[in-house]
């Protein structure tokens, strides 16, 4: 659950925010209604790979504590946008039922996103470098392969799937 104080001060900040374009800050509505009652009963589990700022979202401790649902926590231990420990690891202190793995070495957020393809390639490295090139070590293709297996078995524990091996 959503603590309202701090979501509007959150949404406050980003109005306030001049890096943010004047067009948008102007549409930008200041209203925590729709953030909260966001339960919907169909959801059984969630999996979430480097989640955003809890705390400036206004998911504090106790809206934390509230989640009913298991969930699955995975993030990169460089992790520069939003560090692990502020972030993943303390929704994972809080929220009951909630599993967190933090990929060692330099894996960072962008790590999550699509492997840059060779038509992409050029425009990725000099556009966004940190979404296409990986520090030395990091195999993105095999992290997403983990990562996909990781979400294939939690969800199956989570949701009593079974599958045949083959």
């Amino acid at each position: 659950m959503v603590n309202a104080e701090k979501y509007l001060a959150f949404l406050r900040a980003w109005k306030s925010n001049p890096l943010l374009a004047a067009s948008l800050r102007a549409q930008m509505p200041l209203d925590a209604t729709p953030a909260l009652r966001v339960r919907d009963p169909r959801v059984k589990a969630a999996f979430s790979m480097a989640p955003g700022v809890f705390p400036g979202f206004g998911m504090d401790e106790e809206g934390l504590a509230q989640l009913k649902i298991p969930a699955y926590i995975i993030v990169g231990a460089q992790d520069t946008q939003t560090p692990a420990e502020e972030h993943a690891a303390f929704a994972a202190r809080h929220a009951p039922r909630t599993l967190l793995e933090v990929l060692p070495g330099p894996v960072d957020h962008e790590i999550f996103v699509n492997e840059c393809d060779t038509e992409c390639d050029t425009f990725g490295r000099d556009m966004m470098p940190a979404g296409c090139v990986d520090p030395a070590g990091v195999d993105r293709a095999a992290l997403h392969q983990h990562i996909g297996a990781r979400a294939v078995v939690f969800f199956d524990d989570m949701l009593k799937v079974s599958r045949e091996v083959r």
